[in-house]
């Protein structure tokens, strides 16, 4: 975010997407968490499919209202 990236979750078994909410998600996993581990740890909210990440430079200016695509974040098993 800091450096003027944005990025976007796309469903390829159902065709849906949309950008990623990357203030949500630093609250949500941290700052510090690497963007492109969010495919492993990350289904579609619409059909639970795989998603794929793209990034992009984003304009300035205002963050559009709202998201349609939420990121459901899959449960992590206990560590050994």
């Amino acid at each position: 975010m800091e450096h003027g990236y944005a990025a976007r979750l796309d469903c390829a078994p159902c065709g849906r997407g949309a950008d990623v909410d990357l203030d949500s998600l630093c609250r949500q996993l941290g700052a510090q968490f690497p963007l492109v581990e969010i495919r492993k740890h990350a289904t579609c909210p619409h059909c639970g499919g795989a998603v794929t990440l793209a990034m992009r430079l984003a304009k300035a200016g205002p963050k559009p209202a709202g998201h349609p695509m939420a990121i459901r974040i899959k449960p992590t098993s206990p560590r050994r």
